[in-house]
């Protein structure tokens, strides 16, 4: 029910967002046109418009000139740039279902390209943790790989990490259970285009735009306990960068 201050074109966005909440609009469907939205409610295009805007702005509609407008899924917002925590809990605390898929946990000699990003002599060892990363609200059909992240950490900083099932575990978790506490992290974002691989893993379109944020985390004594990259998807994540005076 309405509040009788509510503008009109809030109803329109409650009847879709209705129908998507029931299922009966699913992602990729084209709803109702704008015409047929202002008869069904009899209210002015415009208004309808307005509400179709604000659907738009908020990701769950994408307005397509000459086709129509199509339902999509709400991006993502990743706070990482702004805290140091896990992803688990983040998803957590958006009313989201994590999931985690370990595509690969090694223990490697490090190669010449992480030498001096860990602060690690040539011959040393390291350890890889290379995870695909979901989240859902319900329904686990609707599940897609919203990350691609892997993290290198030097073998002697830590050398049972191997031993740990990430895919039911955090890896923030589990340093902090060892009593290993990330106390500043340095990340960059760049704005790539996905290969070939990277597209497969993460099921978009080869040369479909990513975030691209390469990351180091430093403990008490300045050294590197962690250096990642993580791709994530441009069409189903977004940052938030916060930033105080």
């Amino acid at each position: 029910m309405t509040k009788p201050n509510t503008p009109l074109y809030y109803k329109i966005q409650s009847y879709i967002l209705g129908l998507i909440k029931d299922n009966k609009l699913k992602e990729g469907d084209l709803i109702p046109t704008e015409m047929e939205l202002s008869a069904m409610f009899n209210m002015s295009r415009p208004t309808v418009r307005q509400g179709l805007n604000t659907l738009a702005s908020q990701g769950y509609l994408k307005r397509v000139k000459g086709k129509g407008t199509f339902v999509t899924k709400p991006k993502i917002i990743q706070e990482n740039t702004r805290f140091i925590e896990s992803y688990n809990r983040e998803m957590h605390k958006k009313g989201l279902i994590p999931e985690t898929k370990v595509l690969e946990i090694s223990i490697k000699i490090c190669p010449d390209f992480l030498v001096d990003k860990l602060g690690i002599k040539e011959e040393d060892k390291i350890i890889k943790l290379k995870r695909l990363r979901y989240a859902y609200v319900e329904k686990e059909e609707d599940k897609k790989p919203i990350l691609l992240t892997t993290v290198y950490i030097p073998y002697e900083k830590f050398p049972n990490l191997i031993m740990y099932d990430f895919e039911k575990r955090s890896l923030y978790d589990v340093f902090e259970e060892n009593n290993i506490y990330i106390k500043k992290a340095i990340r960059e974002i760049e704005a790539k285009l996905s290969d070939k691989q990277t597209s497969k893993l993460l099921k978009i379109k080869e040369g479909s735009p990513i975030h691209f944020l390469s990351s180091f985390g430093y403990l008490e004594d300045g050294s590197v306990i962690e250096y990642s990259e993580s791709i994530y998807p441009g069409e189903r994540n977004k940052f938030i960068v916060e930033i105080n005076r």
